[in-house]
C-alpha cells in the first residue's frame, strides 16, 4: 500500500510518540525500582540507627548501676580486717600486744595460723517445738503459732543463704592478769568493730584465785586464759572504669 505524503508525515509522527513514551517508561521503571530500594534501605537504617540509640539510653542506668553496686561491696568490706593488715604478722602482733599493755595483762605466748580460705556460716536461732500435740491443744486461738512462724522466718531466710567464702586466720593468745584487767582486754578485742571475734577462751582458774587455798601467794587474784582470736578479711574489688568511652 502506497502512502501519500501527508500520510508519512502522521505515521512518522506517530512512530516518534511511541519510541518516546517507549523510552519515557523504560527509564521510569528502574527509577521505580530504586526508589522502593533506597525507602527499604531507609527504614532498615532507621531501625538500626533506634537500636543503637537503645543501647545509648541503656549505659547511663548501667553505669549508676555498676557504681552503686561496687560502693556497697566496698562498705560491705569495711567490716572486714584490710586485706593488707592481715597478711602483716608484725602489724597484728603490734596491736594485740597494744591491747595488752592498755589492758594491763601480760602476754605470755602468741601463735599466729597461716591464712587459708575459710566459710563463714551464719549464725541464727532455730525455734523448735518440743511437743507438736501439745502445742496444737494449747493454741486455741492460733496467735502461738503466727508468734512461731514469725520466730522461724529469719532462721529459714538465713538457712536458705548462699555461705559465702574469706580468706581467715586465727591468733592463738596466752595471757595473765586479774579479772578486771583480762574483762578488759576482751573488752578491747570486742570493741575493734570489724571481723576479728574471739572464737575461743580457756580459763586456767575461772575463779581468779579465789577457790584457791592459802598456799598461794604469788600472783593472787591473777590466772592464766587461752584466748583464739578468729580475723577475716576479704579482697578489695578494684574499682570498674565506668567513664572509658
Amino acid at each position: 500500500m502506497k502512502l501519500n505524503y501527508r500520510e508519512k508525515v502522521i505515521l512518522g509522527i506517530l512512530l516518534a510518540v511511541i519510541i518516546l513514551i517507549a523510552g519515557f517508561v523504560g527509564l521510569v521503571k528502574p527509577k521505580s525500582q530504586d526508589i522502593e530500594d533506597d525507602t527499604a534501605l531507609r527504614e532498615t537504617k532507621r531501625t538500626e540507627q533506634q537500636e543503637v540509640q537503645d543501647k545509648i539510653d541503656q549505659i547511663e542506668p548501667l553505669k549508676k548501676k555498676i557504681d552503686a553496686t561496687y560502693q556497697e561491696t566496698n562498705k560491705l568490706a569495711e567490716d572486714f580486717v584490710p586485706m593488707e593488715e592481715i597478711n602483716d604478722t608484725y602489724m597484728l602482733d603490734q596491736y594485740m600486744r597494744e591491747y595488752a599493755d592498755d589492758s594491763e595483762v601480760k602476754i605470755l605466748d602468741l601463735q599466729l595460723e597461716e591464712l587459708n580460705s575459710q566459710v563463714l556460716k551464719y549464725y541464727y536461732f532455730t525455734p523448735e517445738v518440743l511437743s507438736e500435740d501439745l502445742f496444737a491443744a494449747s493454741d486455741l486461738n492460733g496467735d502461738a503459732q503466727t508468734a512461731f512462724d514469725q520466730l522461724s522466718a529469719e532462721s529459714n531466710s538465713l538457712s536458705e543463704r548462699t555461705e559465702e567464702e574469706v580468706v581467715g586466720t586465727q591468733y592463738a593468745v596466752k595471757v595473765k592478769g586479774t579479772r578486771e584487767h583480762v574483762w578488759a582486754y576482751m573488752k578491747a578485742i570486742e570493741e575493734i568493730g570489724d571481723a576479728r571475734i574471739i572464737s575461743s577462751v580457756k580459763f586456767q582458774d575461772y575463779s581468779f584465785g579465789e577457790l584457791m587455798d592459802d598456799t598461794v601467794a604469788e600472783g593472787e587474784g591473777e590466772t592464766e586464759v587461752d584466748f583464739i582470736v578468729s580475723f577475716y578479711s576479704v579482697y578489695e574489688m578494684a574499682k570498674p572504669d565506668t567513664e572509658a568511652d
